[in-house]
């Protein structure tokens, strides 16, 4: 709950401005290991050179062949070196792209399971997306901002020189422009950041576009009311937006203001109250209209830089909760095998509880009681070989166990033991790999990550036992389509982890999408065969006239464990018969 709360306040605190993302823009985002700086800093160099020949052969007697070669040598590097700094900053923009994504999606997979599944996706499909797209392109503004400021340290000494009422003058104008922009860059960035968030919103309505078709089209008004909310969301997004480019604009018409009112000063002024000869006055003009190109780059890249800045806190606020979040013992390169087997897990006095998230920008009060639902404690005992069923009414705590026992949810309480050992933070990862599950709410994957060679050539076999070999076909890696049905995509995910052959297998209501010849195949052949071939077997069911199929009968109501009882003619209950009449 803080975390959330933390995340949503980050992006506004203090440290996160234009020096923060320089700093990150040279740092790490790969300016110095790139060779745009030597050509931004050449190209500056030979520009400057090209004016001062500009100059000199304006004011020269006789026009001389070394000075007519210097110009057009200079011409020539300039347009070499900035053809050169173009390319490089294009490829600097996609390596800094490609190294946000990854990192990015590097923490989300490190991320805890229960922080992703109450995270707002839509904030996270546009900081992965728009955001880093902003950042990314700001290191090209930089580069093109680093090459005229250094024309511009150039070109001012020169104007002095030549006259310094001039330099005074231009200097003037310089500040005067920075001022208007520094006085537009708070309520713009603010203005800007509030349309990103607004924005988040936007994307998170597309998503229940793309998930929620079929109810959308059962019901005008559902589908009406998200469209209005989506127009409502656009709508904020553009008012927020065209704000925050209204103070971006007013900073920029300060400095064209300032830099035209020293053009008229140049060509009016100095003649008349400084009494500056023409010749000199031309000069002065020729420089500051050479210059007034990189000054315009300059004040045109502040807004763009206002609007990195924004994305920059957005991505370290987000970066932050995932750093706060992430699963110490996240694998970056794991090359062993998992666990092949397991002789007991042990759930001690284990509990969680759940709690209603707040909704977006609420603060961090403490929720009401009947926001809460304990799951526990519970103790339970499981063994390979065994095929166990988990049923009880909606919200018992069912899902919730199937989170605590497979590691995907840590206990608040209590603790689980393999074979005897805690699971550590060390070995949590370990206990994960023992197990393979379909969840109630499952992901299929378009293709087989993870699976070797040896573990997708049992795919095949597996997709004709569950009757799929005549619609899925394996190609490269991936399955040929994914068209099917829910109970159909449901036994192709089963076909994974049967192919997977972990040790333990979990089944989130599995029957439910299932017709009845499937659902029989499912209670009398795969369950049996599963448990015969040494796997443990768990199975969320409601369905009561299939109870007898199982060992054991796990019943849950109100997060606690009502009952857990042998089945009568199951393996394991003839042999704890045996033992007993033995005795």
């Amino acid at each position: 709950m803080a975390g959330r709360n933390d995340s949503e306040t980050s992006g506004t605190e203090g440290g996160s401005g234009l020096g923060s993302l320089f700093a990150f823009l040279i740092r790490d985002g790969n300016l110095m290991r790139s060779p745009v700086l030597a050509y931004a800093v050449l190209a500056s160099v030979t520009r400057s050179g090209m004016i001062y020949a500009i100059n000199t052969l304006a004011g020269a007697a006789a026009i001389a062949t070394g000075d007519v070669l210097l110009l057009f040598a200079a011409i020539a590097s300039t347009l070499t070196f900035s053809h050169l700094a173009r390319v490089a900053s294009f490829r600097l923009v996609e390596t800094t792209k490609r190294r946000l994504r990854t990192e990015l999606s590097r923490r989300l997979l490190e991320a805890r399971a229960d922080f992703l599944s109450r995270r707002d996706h839509g904030k996270v499909y546009s900081i992965v997306t728009h955001e880093v797209n902003q950042i990314s392109y700001a290191s090209v503004n930089f580069i093109q901002s680093l090459e005229a400021v250094l024309v511009i340290a150039f070109c001012i000494p020169y104007i002095f020189y030549l006259s310094w009422p001039s330099g005074v003058a231009t200097l003037c104008a310089v500040v005067l422009g920075a001022i208007g922009y520094l006085l537009a860059q708070t309520p713009a960035q603010a203005s800007a950041e509030r349309a990103s968030r607004t924005e988040w919103t936007f994307f998170d309505r597309v998503n229940d576009v793309l998930r929620g078709y079929k109810e959308l089209r059962l019901r005008r008004a559902r589908r009406d009311g998200l469209q209005a909310d989506i127009i409502d969301a656009a709508s904020r997004e553009r008012e927020l937006k065209v704000t925050a480019e209204r103070f971006f604009s007013l900073g920029q018409t300060v400095a064209q203001g300032a830099m035209m009112g020293l053009l008229c000063l140049i060509v009016v002024g100095l003649p008349l109250l400084a009494g500056t000869p023409t010749e000199t006055v031309l000069q002065v003009l020729t420089v500051v209209l050479l210059t007034y190109g990189p000054v315009e780059t300059v004040m045109g890249n502040l807004a763009s830089f206002s609007r990195a800045a924004v994305a920059r806190r957005l991505i370290a606020g987000l970066e932050k909760d995932l750093i706060a979040e992430a699963e110490i013992d996240a694998p970056t390169d794991r090359a062993a095998a998992p666990p092949a087997r397991f002789s007991r897990i042990e759930l001690r006095g284990v509990t969680a509880t759940l709690s209603e998230a707040p909704p977006e920008g609420a603060t961090t009060a403490a929720p009401a009681d009947d926001e809460h639902f304990t799951v526990g404690p519970i103790d339970l005992v499981l063994v390979p070989g065994e095929v166990v069923f988990i049923s009880g009414g909606n919200g018992a705590g069912k899902s919730t166990l199937i989170s605590l026992l497979t590691g995907l949810r840590r206990p608040e309480d209590g603790e689980i033991l393999l074979d005897g050992q805690p699971v550590t933070t060390a070995t949590l990862q370990d206990y994960r790999d023992l197990f393979s599950a379909v969840f109630s709410e499952f992901h299929l994957f378009s293709r087989l990550y993870g699976l070797d060679e040896a573990e997708q050539a049992k795919v095949p076999p597996h997709l004709a036992e569950l009757d799929l070999a005549h619609r899925v076909r394996i190609e490269n890696g991936a399955f040929s389509t994914l068209a099917l049905s829910t109970g159909q995509k449901r036994r192709l995910a089963l076909s994974v982890a049967l192919a997977e052959a972990r040790p333990i297998i979990v089944l989130d209501e599995f029957a439910a999408d299932q017709d009845p010849v499937r659902r029989k195949l499912f209670y009398d052949v795969l369950v049996p065969q599963m448990a015969r071939d040494g796997h443990l077997v768990i199975a969320v069911t409601h369905d009561e006239h299939c109870f007898d199929k199982c060992d054991r009968l796990i019943r849950m109501e109100a997060g606690r464990i009502l009952a857990d009882t042998r089945q009568p003619g199951s393996a394991h209950a003839i042999a704890d018969a045996a033992v007993v009449s033995g005795n």
